[in-house]
């Protein structure tokens, strides 16, 4: 389930943070910026017409 804050909080953030962030938590298991889920973000970057994806196809 995605929250509002954590749509809120993608917002704000390029689409190349987002990308980032995304390849990050799934490819490094690294955590994100405000525990913000991948679902929250590749929501966001469907909302800007791209391809809910972070780098490298993660």
């Amino acid at each position: 389930m995605i929250h509002q804050w954590e749509l809120d909080k993608a917002a704000k953030w390029t689409t190349e943070q987002l990308k980032n962030y995304i390849w990050m938590q799934v490819s490094c298991n690294m955590g994100t910026p405000a525990s913000v889920s991948v679902e929250a973000m590749r929501e966001e970057l469907r909302k800007r017409g791209e391809e809910p994806k972070g780098y490298h196809n993660t």
